[in-house]
């Protein structure tokens, strides 16, 4: 129970502030402990927010992967842009998770780390395989143009990516415009158009 509650405060602290300002005595005050008490759990500092993030990007993984399977039976545009939607929706509900991972992404050094560069890679590496099978359903069915199913899916994980970063310097009104607007140019972009009727 303490160490749930040791991560817990440690989330809001490490979302809410610097790294290198955040002390374990603050994290201890937060969950009514001393200092000292943090090390009967976690060796140092780095080791207890390297698990904090692992902890936070598991359940960003398992909100996607509950959404892989939601839509495992939907045609393969939906599932694609499910998927993209996917992280606006996700962060949403979840702010401190978005700060906690803003902050790793955007530290040179915590972003290094080995805990850290595993976590994310370990995911980037499922993800990627679900948006290649999807397009390349698409692809097959020929309801989706043919590209390299390689070059597609790197192209899909960086409007991912770039719609992460962009949550953190638009309002509200404006974020939603440009997921919106970012989905609507890859459908255009992959989707084949309507074949046009010839006069007789």
């Amino acid at each position: 129970m303490t160490r749930a509650r040791i991560l817990q405060a440690a989330l809001m602290r490490f979302s809410g502030g610097d790294y290198s300002e955040t002390s374990l005595k603050d994290i201890a005050g937060d969950v009514g402990i001393k200092a000292p008490s943090i090390y009967a759990h976690f060796d140092n500092k780095q080791q207890l927010y390297i698990e904090v993030y692992e902890r936070s990007i598991a359940e960003h993984r398992e909100y996607f992967r509950a959404l892989i399977a939601e839509t495992a039976t939907s045609e393969p545009l939906e599932r694609l842009k499910r998927l993209l939607l996917g992280v606006p929706d996700f962060y949403r509900e979840r702010p401190q998770l978005f700060k906690l991972h803003l902050r790793t992404t955007l530290s040179h050094n915590l972003g290094r780390e080995r805990g850290i560069a595993e976590a994310f890679q370990v995911w980037d590496t499922e993800l990627s395989a679900t948006v290649s099978e999807a397009y390349l359903a698409g692809v097959s069915r020929g309801q989706l143009t043919s590209m390299p199913a390689e070059a597609f899916t790197s192209h899909f994980l960086a409007l991912m990516d770039g719609l992460f970063l962009q949550k953190a310097y638009y309002s509200p009104a404006v974020y939603d415009a440009h997921v919106a607007q970012t989905w609507g140019a890859l459908e255009r972009l992959i989707a084949p158009a309507a074949p046009t009727e010839t006069p007789s």
